[in-house]
């Protein structure tokens, strides 16, 4: 809050004070150099009514000294701090203003008045002191500092950078004045200058826990993810229990781990967020009755959940079905795990605030995700209803908001409610790209392929950064008999792959690159092989993977992408025959491969099996 933000600028460690510091500390240090000619017993304490005589003698020795010379604002000041050490504050107050009224630039005249001021609560007192004392000299730069923290104080942002410009001119190294202009640059929008200011602030003071912080969040904002997390590491390590440090640096993290999936860094990914979550879960211990806390903790959890990659590094060639069956296992079970953190801590967050429809929402996008993973081993139907139920209670508390009924139509499983729910965002907002791409994926399931490619395209000129368009155009396109077709449906995907590198996306490009001869390209090289980090329970991932490196005379490689593929066959339910035809694909081009390495027996071995089958 900006007036904790207003006292911790108070001038307490000002060059001012300093000087008054220094100037006290020197009386001290003469008065002991006389006392040391005195003799060894200090004399007895004068009693009450001797100390009262001698402050009225002293204060008429002042009186006296300012009326014989009242153009001298000296025993005005030192008038002013009688009365204030003797609890007259009126008439301190009246004393500093004549000392202030004749020389403004009298630094200890002025903040004594001003503090006086803001002890009896006249900030509008207060503010025109400075602005009087700050018009008569360009060197009363203790009334330019008074006035930019009154003004930072109000949130009048222009005015306060002037008033603090000016003032760093008279104390260029006050920390205080530094964090102030930062701020004011900060709230106005001047990024670059706040980023210096706060530097400066930091560079006098090492442990401004404020300058970090807000330093951070603008490098955050800007997408400097490496230097937000460095100041916000900075800043814990000064302030180990101070929980928005805790807090903005796992958010960088978070940050910074979404910027390494879009790159397809994975693994760097996962390692961010592990850090993250762990940040979190501090941050949960000292300030456990904060919801956002706990949501940035889950939404930590639900981004490792979804981008944990799968290590084949230790798979050898010749590993049995066992082995790859335990290690994709247990990749989906640090997935879960992970996905139910996050439904923990959203559901923490949600009773800590049952009225922040988001994180209805985000619940939602858990659950689904959830029910996802565990669609071969979920036997209860009314799990699938917990996703539209908590995208329900999101749109109970917000009816009206466009992006919750998006949602709602994503995780439903229902085909009518999915639609209803898109045309009533659409009835919101009929420029929402994202329902117009959904629901051309409905059409396209439906059979609906004109309507289907009417939402495309409409949701493609609307925003082309959307992925599921190109997808769903690539789809549409890869189906055609016409001249171009094919090479217009690589182009989508790709597009689709660049923007979004969602494993079902890195497939379809695999296999439309096998159509149209692009394997050899380092782009789709790249997509199958982060398919096959995200997704090592979809055969056609390894299988993909298998031709890329079939076609790049890998044949190794290919062999054991090949043999992964009948693995993951084996791991999927074999209640339908659907799995027959792609198993003998992946025979066959398992013996292929074989054979093209030298492996002649392998490949009967494998082609009489085959036909057993």
């Amino acid at each position: 809050p900006l007036t904790r933000i207003h006292s911790s600028f108070k001038p307490t460690q000002s060059a001012a004070d300093s000087s008054a510091a220094r100037r006290s500390t020197s009386s001290t240090a003469a008065r002991d150099s006389e006392g040391s000619a005195l003799p060894a017993h200090p004399p007895a304490p004068m009693s009450a009514p001797a100390a009262k005589q001698g402050a009225e003698e002293e204060a008429e020795r002042l009186l006296a000294a300012a009326k014989l010379n009242p153009n001298d604002g000296g025993p005005f000041r030192s008038l002013g701090h009688h009365y204030a050490r003797a609890g007259d504050a009126q008439r301190a107050a009246r004393c500093f203003e004549r000392a202030v009224a004749l020389d403004p630039d009298d630094a200890e005249s002025g903040e004594a008045l001003c503090d006086l001021l803001d002890a009896e609560g006249k900030e509008s007192l207060e503010l025109a002191v400075c602005k009087e004392a700050a018009g008569k000299s360009p060197r009363a730069f203790w009334a330019f500092r008074r006035l930019g923290y009154l003004q930072v104080h109000q949130k009048k942002w222009s005015d306060a950078i002037q008033s603090l410009q000016h003032s760093i001119r008279g104390y260029p190294t006050c920390a205080d004045l530094w964090e102030a202009l930062g701020l004011a640059y900060h709230r106005l929008g001047m990024f670059t200058a706040a980023v210096k200011s706060y530097g400066r602030a930091i560079e006098l003071d090492s442990s401004r826990v404020f300058a970090l912080i807000e330093s951070g969040n603008i490098q955050l904002m800007l997408g400097y993810f490496r230097k937000g997390v460095e100041q916000f590491r900075s800043a814990v390590e000064m302030a180990p229990h101070n929980h928005s440090a805790y807090f903005g640096l796992a958010s960088a993290l978070l940050a910074w781990s979404k910027h390494c999936v879009t790159i397809g860094a994975f693994t760097w990914a996962a390692n961010l967020l592990k850090e993250a979550s762990e940040t979190a879960k501090v941050c949960t211990s000292l300030a456990g009755n904060l919801s956002c806390v706990w949501k940035l903790h889950a939404d930590t959890q639900l981004a490792l959940a979804r981008c944990f990659p799968w290590e084949d590094r230790h798979i050898k060639r010749g590993m049995d079905e066992q082995n790859f069956k335990a290690s994709v296992l247990q990749w989906r079970n640090t997935c879960l795990s992970a996905a139910n953190s996050a439904k923990l801590s959203y559901q923490r967050a949600l009773h800590l605030t049952p009225w922040e429809a988001n994180i209805h929402i985000d619940t939602a996008i858990c659950l689904d995700l959830i029910c996802t993973m565990e669609e071969n081993n979920s036997a209860d139907p009314i799990v699938w209803e917990l996703p539209e139920k908590m995208s329900l209670g999101g749109l109970m508390l917000e009816p009206v908001n466009k992006d919750f009924w998006v949602t709602l139509g994503s995780v439903s499983s229902n085909q009518a409610l999915k639609q209803h729910s898109l045309i009533r965002a659409l009835q919101l907002d009929t420029s929402l790209s994202e329902a117009w791409a959904y629901l051309g994926k409905i059409y396209r399931q439906s059979g609906h392929k004109q309507l289907a490619r009417q939402a495309f395209d409409r949701a493609r000129s609307i925003d082309p950064s959307l992925a599921l368009p190109w997808a769903g155009m690539s789809a549409e396109n890869d189906h055609q008999s016409r001249a171009g077709a094919v090479n217009e449906s690589y182009e989508s995907c790709l597009r689709a792959v660049q923007i979004l590198p969602l494993p079902e996306f890195q497939i379809g490009l695999g296999t439309i690159a096998a159509r149209s001869g692009e394997l050899m390209s380092p782009q789709v090289l790249m997509a199958v092989r982060q398919a096959v980090q995200r997704a090592p329970h979809y055969p056609e991932s390894h299988n993909i993977n298998g031709l890329v490196s079939e076609v790049r005379s890998d044949f190794q490689s290919a062999i054991t992408s090949y043999q992964h593929a009948k693995f993951a066959l084996g791991m999927m339910r074999r209640s339908k025959l659907d799995n027959r035809y792609p198993f003998v694909d992946v025979s066959v081009n398992l013996a292929r491969s074989l054979c093209k390495a030298g492996l002649a027996t392998d490949a009967v071995r494998e082609c009489e099996e085959l036909k057993t089958q």
